[in-house]
């Protein structure tokens, strides 16, 4: 497994970036799925025999709210089949939820951005918590460092004076965010950030940035130790 998702920068730099748009993060969640798999063997067991689905975009139905979530994994209908073609995981409704992630981004406008994303990661805890309380809560956050940004909903090109400070308030706005690591209390059971420098004009110079303040290896917020948590977390509430 890549320390970041390669597929990912791959889909921003051939595709762009638009707010409107869950391109992005319908790419990084694939990216996700994959990567999972590699690092679980019970993971990677369970998907190839048709025990363990995904999807994109699901509504959680918990109590009388409604919850969209941009990854899910969980247990198939009755009668499901295993994945075809070569496919590693079949993608189709998931009967049960056992994982939930939520990926969000941070382009530009740091400060306010980071904010809401940070409001709608504590809430997701608390939705996919409700839903059921052995499903694992993970959430991913996408900041940008470049110095400026183009956004395709404006006509003039956003400038950011201290991309370097903007994104190191990003990163430790995550890590406030609740986390759990059992079956008591509030908050995620794993949380990451991804750091891309994309200024959304010159698409083929989209990269991943891995130096400070990017979260470093052996720091939590890590894509690796990310992933890792999700399927420790995985086998031991599921098997």
């Amino acid at each position: 497994m890549s320390p970041n998702p390669p597929s990912f920068i791959r889909h921003l730099q051939e595709r762009g970036y638009h707010p409107r748009s869950d391109k992005h993060s319908n790419a990084l969640a694939e990216a996700i799925v994959r990567d999972l798999l590699s690092c679980s063997a019970s993971m990677a067991e369970r998907a190839a025999a048709g025990a363990l689905v995904y999807d994109l975009n699901f509504t959680i139905n918990a109590g009388t709210s409604d919850w969209n979530v941009d990854l899910v994994l969980g247990a198939p209908p009755p009668g499901t089949l295993p994945p075809e073609g070569g496919e590693l995981i079949r993608r189709t409704l998931p009967s049960t939820v056992q994982i939930a992630i939520e990926i969000k981004s941070v382009m530009t406008e740091h400060h306010k951005a980071v904010k809401n994303r940070k409001r709608d990661l504590e809430a997701h805890h608390e939705h996919v918590h409700r839903y059921s309380n052995k499903a694992i809560a993970g959430g991913v956050l996408v900041v940008n460092s470049a110095a400026s940004f183009m956004s395709p909903l404006r006509t003039e090109r956003t400038t950011h004076r201290n991309p370097a400070a903007l994104v190191g308030h990003c990163v430790r706005q995550v890590r406030s965010i609740t986390g759990r690591s059992g079956l008591h209390g509030e908050g995620l059971e794993a949380r990451c950030v991804l750091i891309v420098d994309m200024d959304n004009e010159h698409l083929s110079a989209t990269s991943f940035v891995t130096a400070p303040p990017a979260p470093q290896i052996g720091d939590p917020l890590h894509y690796d130790a990310f992933s890792q948590a999700v399927a420790s977390f995985y086998t031991e509430r599921f098997g």
